[in-house]
């Protein structure tokens, strides 16, 4: 792996895991071509990068990745790139970069996923600012409670990532085993994020003002006048 920057002296560290994207949204394959899925999964990727570039807490902003289309949007925006050349899951490209950012002086780390475009600067601002102390982790639930939608952890290594089948438990029960003090808020805009087709009925009541919106529009998935799931519902 390798990082833009060198080393820095900084705390709160917001971190986006971006896989390849050429594969993205597989579960949407009933409703887009993968072409199409690709598409929005970068324009979605937009969305969390204009969130996180307006967070006010994060001291630094982090993606780490194999795709180099996502590479060059971060490097666009200021982010600093962990770039991988394999990857062997979500949770060990978590836990290899969140190795990078402590040595870049991070105390804390955000973790937040590509595909929630609904996440505002104030949403990530909200669990930033509730981070304590001592050593600590802070979960937000995905709209269904099975997914992490949000994990904060201080020191960031302070529980192993276990992102994927039901990892909300999985990330409580872990923190409850190493005796870390672990909070859980539920965060709207946080929880929805856009990996099937019922999700995007739900983005598309409230996601008017994204790119991601804009997107869905063009590939005839929701219908403005209504905002319902035209495919879907179809």
């Amino acid at each position: 792996m390798e990082t833009r920057h060198s080393e820095v002296a900084v705390l709160k560290f917001i971190l986006v895991p971006v896989k390849d994207l050429s594969r993205a949204n597989e579960r949407l394959a009933s409703v887009l071509s993968n072409k199409q899925r690709t598409e929005l999964a970068y324009v979605m990727l937009e969305d969390v990068f204009s969130a996180v570039g307006d967070s006010k807490l994060a001291d630094n902003r982090v993606i780490v990745t194999l795709d180099r289309k996502a590479e060059k949007m971060a490097l666009e925006e200021g982010f600093d790139v962990i770039r991988e050349e394999s990857q062997l899951g979500e949770s060990s490209s978590v836990d290899l970069a969140i190795q990078v950012c402590r040595k870049m002086g991070a105390k804390s780390v955000l973790v937040i996923p590509g595909d929630a475009p609904l996440i505002t600067g104030e949403d990530l601002d909200f669990v930033l600012e509730k981070e304590k102390k001592g050593k600590s982790v802070i979960l937000v639930p995905s709209e269904d409670e099975l997914g992490t939608n949000a994990i904060l952890r201080k020191p960031p290594d302070s529980i192993p990532s276990m992102f994927g089948n039901d990892s909300f438990r999985k990330h409580r029960e872990e923190a409850e085993r190493r005796y870390v003090p672990c909070d859980i808020y539920k965060n709207f805009n946080i929880s929805i994020d856009i990996d099937e087709p019922g999700d995007i009925d739900t983005f598309s009541h409230h996601g008017s003002h994204t790119k991601t919106y804009r997107k869905l529009l063009e590939l005839g998935l929701i219908k403005e006048e209504t905002g319902k799931n035209g495919a879907v519902a179809g």
